[in-house]
């Protein structure tokens, strides 16, 4: 090979290796530059937003869950993968919220679609995080599509009626006062006494 030639091939090889390391670096600067969780904003409460559930099956651990499965207590289903970032800064929040609530009976349950590699790996991010919610694990994505989840982390909450009353899509800051502060007020205006009949 003509010494022309080898240099432009070392050249070549050189530019790819810095545009590698640029992308690489973008990588890390977006993960560490500012937190992506923000505050819960108040929610839009319409009459409108009072939804039914889908329909859906599935077995995991050992249950069988269908929307009757959520009836009895305000739950908070959060949907997320392991390769959304957001989804992973936000699970210790939401933890957090979950073993220090106090008020209305009410969970926080989790759904994760991945499978293979990426679902060891979501398991092992729980176990090395301490991260003690409950989690529905649906790699055939049985709850992702009823719910039309196409965003994430998506969240919904579902009242002790079995109805949807809230849902939005973003990392939140669940472990602050103020998130805790809306949840408690929109259960409140979503409770049975709230929605008294109109009168005729």
């Amino acid at each position: 090979m003509s010494p022309q030639k080898t240099y432009r091939l070392m050249a070549g090889m050189a530019i790819a290796m810095l545009c590698l390391l640029g992308v690489a670096i973008y990588s890390l600067s977006r993960l560490s530059s500012g937190p992506w969780t923000r505050k819960l904003s108040a929610p839009d409460i319409q009459a409108s937003a009072h939804t039914g559930m889908p329909t859906f099956q599935l077995e995991s651990n050992g249950e069988n869950i269908t929307p009757a499965y959520f009836e009895g207590k305000w739950t908070l289903l959060s949907f997320w993968s392991y390769g959304c970032p957001p989804c992973l800064e936000e699970m210790p929040a939401l933890n957090t919220l979950a073993l220090t609530w106090s008020g209305p009976e009410f969970r926080v349950l989790t759904v994760n679609w991945d499978e293979g590699e990426m679902l060891d790996s979501a398991k092992r991010f729980l176990q090395e995080h301490e991260i003690t919610l409950p989690t529905i694990y649906d790699p055939k994505k049985i709850l992702k599509n009823a719910f039309q989840v196409n965003e994430f982390p998506r969240h919904f909450l579902i009242a002790p009626d079995g109805k949807i009353a809230w849902q939005a899509t973003g990392a939140f800051a669940w472990d602050e006062s103020h998130a805790r502060d809306q949840l408690l007020k929109l259960m409140e205006l979503q409770t049975p006494e709230s929605a008294s009949d109109p009168v005729e």
